[in-house]
C-alpha cells in the first residue's frame, strides 16, 4: 500500500462507517458513504484503483444502487 491510499484507511478499516462502493459502468466505482450522502473523490487514479481494492479486500459493501 502506499502512502497516498494508507490517508484513506478510514473507507475501508471502519473507523468511519458508512462508507461503500457505488457500482458505475464507467469505471471502478464511486466511494459513497451513506451516512453523510458524500462521495470522495480520489484524481489519481493509480491511488484511486488501490483505494477501491483496498476496499475489496476488506470487505466493504458494494452496491449497485444508493440505499434509502
Amino acid at each position: 500500500m502506499t502512502d497516498e491510499a494508507a490517508q484513506y484507511h478510514y473507507v475501508w478499516d471502519g473507523s468511519e462507517e458508512g462508507w461503500v462502493v457505488l457500482r458505475t459502468k464507467v469505471a471502478l466505482g464511486t466511494i459513497f458513504n451513506t451516512r453523510e450522502r458524500v462521495a470522495l473523490v480520489i484524481e489519481d487514479n493509480a491511488v484511486y484503483a488501490q483505494v477501491i481494492q483496498l476496499m475489496r479486500v476488506h470487505g466493504r459493501p458494494f452496491l449497485d444502487t444508493i440505499p434509502d
